[in-house]
């Protein structure tokens, strides 16, 4: 096995309820940049931001990823509003003007936010926090990061399962599926989303529920900007104070020791669903490469024993582990992925397997050949549990389209790479050594018969199809659900960002 894997690691590199009335059909030959922006000023006025202009460079420099910032849409809406982006639509609909959808601006595929010579629309300012009475639900508008919303929540005892990163944004990951440290305990951020405010492409702003717009609400659940563009989560949330967590540091001389941690902890039958874990293996231009451990514990517990058979591996170098709050640990992650580089994601999944997690690893010390010498290189592959308890959240929620209902019982692997660099003329060598790491690991985890079709959506690569991965009888419901709800196909076309149906 090791002589296969190496195999295909040393080749050399080469420099996607209710009808509501259809709109008119788009034309087939998208409308100018300058006339869309020209309608879209008179019908929003100031609110639409020209190139050059203060509004307009603020939004495209404070994407996450430079890629983003390098496309230049003909003029940016700063929508504050539902109303203001029902008006858009209704105005770029008709005329067939092409655009793009951001709310917190973190995903790394170019495009997927931003759009050359069309129209962005930009929620950054819709960032509501609203608890209501009882703080059993929380408001959230879709240009906010998890970081604000923790900050928030904190301070009133309660939580979301919203992302790991501070800085990512809310919209995105959370229509995307949206998988947290506190997953086992709560489920994915989309199957706590007790309804949605949507802007269908016909203008119409509408609410989705387990009630009202019943298969909205459950494609939105995972699938995406297929259906309409989300203004508003209310979000169901769950009790949370102080929590104990942090990263441990060890030299790669230990990996054989958390591969056997990482696949217990994985197949405990009695897994403590107060516990999230992920095992890190990366590579820096700067430090070569080490082994994290990152573990968050939902009470304020020291070393819990639920995390015993991983803090007791020998040779710790860093430790900085302490009890602390939810928005504190996640701006952690501000040093760790921060903003102005160039981005890569991608995620493979499998059944959890030691030998196949040695494949895993063998694989990925193979390609940091692929990218040493790259300027200010990190190259960082994740491994997270994904265990039988989350799946049980899946159902006490309501579902979700995932695809992640029959989870085995030794659990899934969620295997997701990470790349940032300085250069746009390392990325065509950065996308190769990506390109290739990603077939190998498909390929062994298909030789050892535990490849598993789920593909998380919010580390996806472009040239990946997280929606198939949600097996066939989701994505048939899906796309019901899209041509009830967008009969015209305007998010399949007008919209080019995103995984498409």
């Amino acid at each position: 096995m090791v002589k296969f894997v190496a195999s295909l690691l040393t080749a050399a590199l080469i420099g996607r309820g209710t009808a509501f009335p259809a709109v008119e059909q788009p034309s087939a030959a998208a409308a100018s940049g300058a006339s869309c922006c020209k309608a879209l000023t008179d019908a929003l006025g100031f609110k639409v931001a020209s190139k050059c202009s203060p509004g307009y460079t603020k939004s495209i420099q404070s994407y996450w990823a430079v890629q983003e910032t390098q496309i230049s849409p003909t003029c940016v809406l700063l929508a504050t509003s539902a109303d203001d982006v029902s008006k858009a639509l209704k105005v770029l609909v008709p005329s067939s003007c092409r655009f793009a959808v951001r709310g917190g601006g973190h995903g790394p595929i170019p495009g997927i936010a931003n759009i050359q010579d069309g129209v962005t629309i930009d929620l950054s300012a819709l960032r509501e926090i609203t608890p209501n009475q009882d703080k059993s639900l929380v408001a959230l508008g879709p240009g906010l990061n998890w970081a604000s919303v923790y900050s928030k929540l904190d301070s009133l005892g309660v939580s979301v399962p919203g992302g790991r990163d501070g800085p990512v944004g809310v919209g995105g990951s959370t229509t995307g599926g949206g998988f947290g440290y506190f997953a086992t305990k709560a489920g994915f951020t989309a199957e706590n989303v007790a309804s949605y405010q949507v802007v269908l492409a016909n203008g119409t702003i509408t609410t989705a529920s387990s009630t009202e717009n019943r298969a909205l609400w459950m494609s939105l659940k995972g699938g995406s900007s297929n259906f309409g563009i989300v203004t508003r989560f209310t979000i169901r949330t769950f009790p949370l104070g102080k929590i104990w967590g942090g990263d441990a540091y060890y030299s790669v001389a230990s990996l054989d020791a958390h591969i056997k941690a990482l696949y217990e902890f994985t197949a405990n039958p009695n897994y403590d669903v107060d516990a999230g874990y992920f095992l890190n293996y990366a590579y820096t231009a700067s430090s070569g490469a080490i082994l994290t451990n990152r573990v968050a514990y939902a009470k304020p517990v020291v070393n819990p024993p639920a995390f015993r058979g991983i803090t007791s591996v020998p040779g710790q170098m860093q430790n900085t582990t302490k009890v602390l709050s939810l928005a504190e640990f996640s701006n952690q992650a501000l040093s760790k992925t921060p903003a102005g580089y160039q981005q890569l994601t991608w995620s493979v999944t499998f059944n959890n397997n030691v030998a196949m997690l040695k494949d895993v690893w063998t694989a990925f010390n193979a390609s940091i050949a692929t990218v040493r010498g790259v300027q200010n290189v990190t190259w960082s592959l994740t491994l997270e549990p994904i265990v039988p308890a989350i799946a049980l959240q899946t159902k006490a929620k309501g579902g979700n389209v995932l695809g992640l209902d029959n989870i085995p019982s030794e659990g899934l692997i969620l295997c997701l790479l990470s790349a940032t660099w300085v250069s746009s003329n390392d990325s065509p060598r950065m996308n190769a050594a990506s390109d290739l790491l990603l077939s190998g690991i498909i390929q062994l985890a298909k030789r050892r018969g535990v490849y598993h079709r789920y593909v998380d959506m919010n580390h996806a690569i472009k040239s990946q199809d997280p929606i198939e991965g949600f097996g066939s009888e989701n994505t048939a419901f899906l796309r019901k659900t899209a041509h009830q709800y967008d009969p015209n196909g305007v998010f399949q076309t007008l919209m080019p960002g995103g995984f498409k149906l």
